[in-house]
């Protein structure tokens, strides 16, 4: 055996010929007496193992050595991990990779090997630990982290809130911002909620490790990034997920669409097609493509030809607690009883073309006249990836999670979905809601074109999970998707927050600002298009300590701005939500706490 460099390792690729880490170590919750530790490589490896306990910090190389080959040392335990391949990340010619790392065309699949083990550690307790990865002669480990045990009801807790990353040029420096002012002002990071949007492709390895441009999503939350800002300054984010698990949900940017019959992992993304769609083409060709009537060959052709959150599921290990598998779950985080949902769709642009013979491209509201006899190269609008309607399986289990022992039992009760009922955003519209297909016509019967509507009164989250959410009397709804930060608080005391803003805002449309939200014109019905305005109804809350103000220096009650960078953070202690900013423009200012409201 030979011990290899500790700092630095992270990130070499196997042409070193050196074993190396591809992440540092992260943590999950998957169970509520246990905490996952995981890891990546490019290297399938001969053996892995997490070392944990007072001593591991000071193993000498021999004691090292031993661990490696599964041997005990003196106050450390040795736990064996369990490796699997990640079995659809990949990389295209727009991968941000030095040139010999990236196919010159195609996608070609790419390895990368996922190590996990279950640690347990007493509840308030705390541990140092490190991974350790064997191949042939040779093995690398980490540096020491520490691994908390369950947070128990009780125990204050500071929950950080982060969503919408995708490798935007501020991330970084949103989140080392955002690590340093959470603890110093309120302690250690103890877990971290995110609505969705990680990263931007999500079977693109390099977005989640190496991104050349220093903003991938592990090296960021990991403290090893170095993307240049807004400002011209190198960030490097901060040591997050190597000490806090993370609680992650699933937006429209952890959905990968149709791989099959592409080039580009970006037209991929964007080819979205509903899994019916794909079946009922499945149908159409199983005897040739699947002649012994697999179900497994099934399973794979009509993933490959819809959308798949595969990866997602395979990187991440959140709790799983009913029919959602990981799409969607609950879990007990301290005096929180979290609610995590599957509430996303594809996002498409918003071009409208009148004129049926004009349609050049597929948008939301519209299919391109050259695909109109092709389900699979039709994009179907900006259609929901999982039922939340009145009596499908996700509400149900929603409705059955908030009328719970262990919901009503909470102190603090938080539902995390990445599209939420309430924003001044563009995302927004259209509606929440499966959208109504037209098939146009000729005089003679032809199909000469398809549109889309989305009527405003069947918006799945404002007329089905709305009433349930206010019902239960949910303290926090927390979401992402329109990349900036806004709040309301109904009637009943439901308090909605977004806080997206990473520096790449689609900007804010409040009642009387000018600024109106594309609406399609007739044929499609302008009423179910909010042009300004907060379409759940709400009006939104001004920040309570340090509103930005407009040019008549009236405040404003959204944070909408490419050059400033947003982040919150639950205190479970007192039940306060706080929330800061950083303008890039002036980073010398700091972080400044705008907002603050309790629970």
């Amino acid at each position: 055996m030979a011990t290899l460099p500790r700092a630095g390792a992270v990130g070499a690729h196997p042409r070193d010929h050196r074993p190396a880490l591809l992440t540092d170590p992260f943590l999950q919750r998957p169970e509520p007496d246990s905490t996952e530790v995981a890891w990546f490589t490019e290297f399938c490896g001969d053996a892995h193992h997490v070392l944990i306990g007072d001593g591991v910090g000071a193993m000498t190389d021999t004691e090292l050595a031993a661990a490696a080959a599964g041997g005990a040392a003196h106050g450390v335990r040795v736990v064996a991990a369990q490796t699997v391949r990640l079995s659809r990340v990949a990389e295209d010619r727009d991968s941000h990779l030095p040139a010999d790392r990236r196919p010159a065309r195609g996608i070609a699949a790419r390895a990368v090997y996922r190590h996990h083990a279950a640690v347990v550690v007493p509840a308030g307790d705390r541990e140092p630990y490190r991974v350790i990865s064997v191949l042939g002669d040779r093995f690398v480990v980490s540096e020491t982290f520490s691994v908390g045990g369950p947070l128990a009801p009780g125990m204050p807790a500071v929950i950080m809130l982060t969503s919408d990353h995708q490798l935007l040029v501020n991330t970084a420096a949103n989140i080392e911002f955002a690590a340093r002012t959470i603890t110093e002002q309120l302690g250690k990071i103890d877990a971290v909620f995110m609505p969705g949007d990680l990263v931007n492709v999500p079977d693109r390895a390099s977005e989640w490790f190496d991104d050349e441009r220093g903003s991938a999503f592990f090296a960021v939350m990991q403290g090893r990034g170095g993307r240049v800002a807004s400002d011209g300054k190198a960030y490097r984010g901060a040591q997050i997920l190597q000490h806090a698990p993370l609680y992650p949900a699933i937006g429209n940017h952890e959905v990968q669409g149709r791989r099959a019959g592409h080039t580009s992992l970006d037209d991929s993304l964007h080819n979205a097609v509903p899994r019916a769609v794909a079946e009922a083409e499945y149908a159409k060709v199983a005897d040739s493509v699947n002649p012994t009537g697999d179900p497994a060959v099934k399973s794979q052709w009509v993933e490959d030809n819809s959308f798949s959150v595969t990866t997602y599921e395979e990187i991440f290990s959140p709790p799983r607690s009913g029919p959602g598998g990981k799409r969607y779950y609950a879990a007990t985080v301290g005096d929180v009883r979290l609610i995590t949902l599957f509430a996303t769709r594809v996002w498409r642009s918003d071009r409208a073309d009148a004129d049926p013979a004009a349609r050049t491209t597929g948008t939301r509201f519209q299919e391109s006249h050259q695909h109109l006899t092709d389900p699979l190269a039709q994009g179907h609008g900006e259609f929901i990836f999982d039922d939340l309607a009145v009596g499908s399986r996700q509400y149900e289990w929603l409705r059955w999670e908030l009328e719970s022992p262990e919901f009503r039992d909470a102190r603090f009760t938080v539902v995390m979905l990445h599209e939420g009922p309430h924003s001044l955003g563009e995302n927004v519209v259209p509606a929440f809601t499966p959208p109504c297909r037209t098939e146009e016509r000729d005089d003679h019967d032809r199909l000469v074109g398809i549109r889309y509507d989305y009527p405003a009164a069947e918006n799945l989250l404002l007329r089905d999970v709305l009433p349930l959410i206010e019902h239960a009397g949910v303290d926090l709804v927390c979401n992402g998707h329109n990349h900036l930060w806004n709040r309301f608080t109904s009637p009943a005391g439901v308090h909605y927050l977004e806080g997206s803003n990473t520096g790449n805002s689609f900007g804010a449309f409040p009642d009387g600002s000018g600024r109106r939200r594309p609406v399609p014109p007739p044929p499609w019905n302008s009423e179910d298009t909010a042009a300004q305005g907060n379409p759940g109804g709400l009006s939104p809350t001004v920040p309570t300590i340090a509103p930005r103000r407009d040019g008549g220096g009236r405040p404003l009650p959204y944070i909408a701005d490419n050059n400033t960078v947003v982040f919150q953070a639950i205190y479970t202690g007192t039940g306060t939500v706080t929330s800061w900013y950083v303008d890039m423009a002036d980073t010398t200012a700091g972080a400044v706490k705008f907002d603050e409201f309790r629970l």
